[in-house]
């Protein structure tokens, strides 16, 4: 076993991913072989997806990065192998290079938030004490533990990534996983110890700064989009940048995540701004200021004034269209399902709805509570006692699940792994709790009757014999025949079929 020497400082870059404290430890043991010992604490995590190389999607210190390029990548790959002793030898770091050495052991896990079982290293030098010979990860847990995790990681991942297709734009992608991880993560503030991981945010749901911001950077990566990692020490802070279109743009999921925590709610003011706009305090924007490391300008005003900042619902893409619901009763859009144009940052209104929610036995909240989601090309959205489901082709509306509100009424819902749930509160200044509604509906139940995956002139005479007695329907096949919902099968639901029918 090699001999050991400390004496030297202990770099602890702690779990919220903003503060870094110096210990002094001052301790002299000799032994035959020489060396030094330095830690570096950063939270971090691992996954494998192969849709794309996560590090050469995410930047951070890049000057540093590209200098240091091949010990960089020899480091990433030494962790990723668990190897307990990284040979760096030949690139003759001087004793003197220790802080840089730091810094570059951060950039490699800044880089790569895929590996969270590495939750420290140290170096130590070669007998003659002038060179760092050996990289010593310290890792977190043992290498089976540590490889359910990443598989329990990469399955979760994987849930993310089956949200994006291939074909959407940079603006799509970034902006289903902002919302994403929004509504699947609660933020904890300083208070709270460690979620500072990328593990934290996408697989136990709880994170910080550090955390959301290494789940984004690693999700976009995943999905071919580049990020860099922006760290104000002066903020104790961090955040994204994302590139569209060959832009930089800033991205703030911390202070784009309502709290308390609100179903099916996420706000989108910090979402793809100028280094102007985040840094002007102007807009209902909280000013960021001392990022003066991010490697990437965001020069492109492109979407500092864009609609959907002040929209706190979902960005709901279906069939290629963007779909969003404006709750603020200041807007002319106030309570509207709204179709919106990315291209001209446009707007038009496809439904408009009239639903209050109750402050008291008198009188109402001004603002709007309703979310979305989809599933199968199908839009759900509730109201204060009601989740609806609604078809974007036909324009047909309806009623999915009726909410008791015995306890409170709905202030938001969502849809997981094809399961609606809802959030029932007392009052939206209130975290909800959250219920299971039941399971999605596919696009079959608007009258194909027959389960052929198409809705033709033979559903609908499906429907007129059952009327006329002629022949019988099962569980399954009354309710896709019910088309308007409201519990019973009739010549109107043969009617709107064949209307259906005639407008597609």
């Amino acid at each position: 076993m090699i001999n050991k020497l400390c004496d030297d400082i202990i770099y602890l870059i702690r779990g919220d991913g903003m503060k870094t404290v110096k210990k002094a430890i001052i301790k002299m043991v000799a032994f035959s072989l020489c060396f030094v010992m330095i830690f570096l604490s950063v939270g971090y995590l691992t996954c494998s997806k192969t849709l794309a190389a996560s590090e050469d999607y995410i930047t951070y210190n890049k000057e540093l990065y590209d200098e240091n390029k091949s010990l960089c990548d020899r480091l990433m790959e030494g962790m990723k192998n668990f190897e307990s002793e990284i040979n760096v030898r030949d690139f003759k770091i001087s004793t003197s290079d220790k802080e840089k050495m730091r810094y570059i052991m951060k950039t490699v896990l800044r880089k790569n938030p895929q590996l969270f079982y590495v939750d420290s290293t140290k170096y130590m030098l070669g007998s003659d004490g002038t060179y760092i010979a050996v990289i010593c990860p310290i890792y977190v847990t043992d290498t089976q533990t540590a490889q359910t995790q990443i598989n329990a990681f990469n399955e979760k991942c994987n849930q993310y990534i089956a949200k994006i297709d291939e074909n959407m734009t940079d603006f799509q992608k970034a902006a289903i996983i902002h919302d994403e991880l929004v509504l699947n993560c609660k933020y904890l503030d300083e208070g709270e110890t460690g979620h500072i991981t990328a593990y934290d945010a996408i697989v136990d749901g709880k994170a910080n700064c550090q955390g959301y911001a290494s789940a984004y950077s690693y999700l976009l990566s995943l999905a071919g989009v580049y990020s860099e990692l922006v760290e104000s020490s002066e903020m104790y802070h961090i955040w994204n940048k994302v590139c569209i279109d060959g832009s930089y743009y800033n991205v703030d999921l911390t202070w784009d995540d309502p709290m308390p925590n609100k179903t099916g709610q996420v706000a989108h003011r910090y979402f793809l701004l100028s280094d102007g706009a985040i840094s002007s305090g102007d807009n209902d924007i909280s000013a960021h200021y001392g990022f003066e490391y991010a490697y990437y300008k965001s020069n492109s005003t492109k979407y500092d004034n864009a609609f959907y900042h002040s929209i706190n619902t979902r960005l709901c893409f279906v069939d290629n269209s963007c779909y969003f619901i404006d709750n603020n009763y200041q807007s002319k859009y106030y309570k509207s399902l709204l179709k919106y144009d990315v291209k001209t940052d446009s707007v038009s209104v496809i439904k408009k709805f009239d639903f209050q929610w109750r402050a008291g036995q008198t009188s109402y909240w001004k603002n709007s509570y309703m979310s979305l989601d989809s599933c199968e090309n199908l839009i759900y959205y509730n109201s204060p006692d009601s989740i609806f489901v609604y078809d974007i082709q036909s324009g047909e509306e309806k009623l999915f699940a009726k909410i008791d509100t015995s306890d409170g009424e709905c202030y938001g819902m969502l849809i997981s792994d094809c399961i609606v749930y809802a959030g029932i509160s007392q009052s939206p200044n209130v975290e909800c709790t959250i219920i299971n509604v039941g399971e999605c509906i596919g696009t079959a139940l608007y009258g194909d009757v027959n389960g052929d995956g198409a809705v033709t002139v033979s559903d609908a005479t499906a429907v007129q014999k059952y009327c006329a007695g002629l022949i019988s329907l099962s569980e399954e096949q009354f309710e896709l025949a019910d088309f308007n919902g409201d519990g019973s099968v009739n010549v109107t639901d043969a009617t709107l079929i064949q209307k259906y029918i005639v407008s597609a």
